[in-house]
């Protein structure tokens, strides 16, 4: 574009010199008559040349701010431009639908309805099937029938995942099973929340249905007293696709129709009235019923103690695909690891429940050990609040030749047991990943060591035989709030591997405790060394 410049030439022209009136007047203290008229001259034409300035300065502010606007134009010109350009406007349709998809799965309920009022091209987008397949459904909320039909005009025939939260009293809730059950053989997630094991017991009995394509079942329930109705699902009899079960209610759940279930969570919950005990015939027979188990966790809702009974304590239950067993438990129910024989588990999580003792379990060491003498291929450990005797901790090491990780939170670990997995002729040869938060009888030094004894070794300097096996180096070491392992350490951690001073994701365990979120110590370390620490210490 090619502008006028030309009233640009007289701004620079520099104006006719000011003569002061003191040195036209004969006389400052007494003017002559000449002099006053010289001075009235003076003034006239002053106010006079002020006029014209502020005439040319309108001018120049009218031009400054049409020249502003111009350049305002210009600007949103290049942001329309640039929009044009960005990912967004040239994603397929297709990648943006499984974005909406992924933000409904995530708990934004209402995904669907805002991204489709964006734009065309995210209505457009909006528009496919799939977006709409996340069903929310809190029937305490107005217009929950409405909500259905609307919502169900949209997925068409895609695959649906709902979620129904039922309140004590829900006068909808019969239309709403009456239209979501007509489209069954579109379930693949089915999520059951309500407070009453009456309602429970209602909803799943409405369907005995075939359920070609549900994959996974959520049923959470609380019971206000001893006398409540246990979950009953034995309605669920043709879900054959079924492999992930969440079960969250007072007792154990009994079956005898989850075949094909690859991964059971349960969570025993609890109210102030009622807390039962956890008896081990009970999971034994829960466990009997799951042949292809794979994945299985058991949880306690609320920090506490729950009583085990193990009156079958001869009895035990082969769970031989089992590959990750996790126990959130009090470190009484511990005991439940010797009603199981898991000979292919990959990874066992011990996390405890209450609040940690002031000084290690006997018997959970002792179940510890019992346990893996049965399960030799266990390649993660973690113990979370749970403390064993060193002397289990030497056993453990000797029954865990396959380990490759070991976590340990809030651990009486000390430096002579780390010692046993030094160099070629320690234990655990596989051990590449340590893990250590809250270990406060764990020195430094000896982290140091150990991680050096592992370092690969040169046979004409080592002498080492070509024949003997080799130990794994350590590929990371995790040191949080552990009081003796120093900065220094550290830094000498972190030439010869990783040393990992946080946590390691949102889904590590610790995230939601926030007890391991050390900050301040990892700001404080960055500004000691004006953010020039070595690069395999990860901060």
């Amino acid at each position: 574009m090619c502008m006028d410049r030309r009233w640009y030439h007289d701004i620079g022209v520099s104006p006719a010199p000011l003569i002061s009136v003191m040195d036209c007047i004969s006389c400052i203290r007494e003017p002559t008559e000449d002099d006053m008229v010289l001075i009235h001259q003076t003034m006239m034409a002053d106010e006079q040349a002020i006029q014209e300035l502020n005439s040319e300065m309108t001018i120049l502010h009218s031009v400054l701010e049409r020249l502003r606007l111009q350049k305002d134009k210009h600007r949103e010109n290049i942001r329309r431009a640039r929009s044009l350009l960005t990912l967004a406007r040239r994603l397929p349709p297709e990648l943006l639908a499984r974005i909406f998809e992924i933000c409904a799965k995530s708990g934004w309920t209402r995904a669907p309805v805002v991204v489709s009022q964006v734009c065309s091209a995210w209505r457009k987008a909006a528009a496919f099937p799939r977006v709409w397949s996340h069903l929310f459904l809190d029937l305490r909320s107005g217009n929950s029938i409405g909500k259905v039909e609307f919502w169900l005009s949209k997925v068409q025939h895609a695959p649906l995942h709902i979620t129904l939260d039922i309140p004590l009293e829900s006068p909808s809730l019969e239309e709403v099973l009456g239209l979501l059950i007509p489209r069954s053989k579109q379930w693949h997630t089915l999520i059951v929340k309500s407070v009453d094991s009456t309602i429970m017991n209602y909803v799943l009995s409405r369907c005995s249905f075939p359920l070609p394509d549900l994959r996974q079942l959520n049923v959470i329930t609380e019971m206000e007293s001893s006398q409540g109705d246990p979950v009953n699902m034995t309605s669920l009899q043709d879900a054959p696709r079924l492999s992930r079960l969440l079960i969250e209610q007072p007792n154990l759940p009994q079956w005898s129709n989850f075949m094909g279930v690859t991964k059971l969570h349960v969570v025993l919950s609890s109210s102030t009235l009622f807390i039962p005990s956890i008896n081990a015939t009970d999971w034994i027979e829960m466990l009997q019923a799951l042949p292809e188990l794979r994945d299985l966790t058991l949880e306690l809702s609320k920090p506490g103690t729950r009583t085990y009974n193990d009156s079958d304590a001869q009895r035990s239950v082969d769970l031989p695909h089992l590959e990750s067993l996790t126990l959130h438990v009090s470190p009484e129910v511990n005991g439940i690891l010797l009603t199981m024989r898991a000979p292919a588990l990959r990874q066992l999580h011990l996390r405890c429940s209450s609040d940690p003792l002031a000084r290690p379990h006997m018997p959970s060491g002792a179940y510890l050990c019992r346990f893996l003498e049965s399960s030799p291929c266990v390649q993660l450990l973690e113990l979370y609040d749970i403390d064993v005797e060193r002397i289990d901790f030497v056993r453990c090491f000797e029954l865990l030749p396959n380990l490759e990780e070991l976590r340990l939170h809030d651990s009486d670990i000390a430096d002579e047991q780390l010692r046993l997995l030094h160099g070629d002729n320690g234990h655990c040869t596989n051990l590449a990943r340590l893990d250590f938060r809250w270990c406060n009888y764990l020195t430094g030094s000896a982290l140091v060591d150990l991680t050096q004894s592992r370092l690969p070794q040169d046979e004409s300097e080592g002498g080492v035989s070509p024949t003997m096996p080799q130990t794994r180096q350590i590929n990371e070491v995790a040191v949080i709030n552990c009081l003796h392992v120093k900065e220094q350490d550290v830094l000498d951690l972190a030439e010869m591997t990783l040393c990992r001073l946080l946590m390691r994701s949102d889904e590590d365990h610790c995230y939601r405790r926030g007890c391991c979120n050390n900050e301040r110590y990892r700001q404080r370390l960055r500004l000691r060394h004006n953010n020039k620490l070595p690069e395999r210490v990860i901060l």
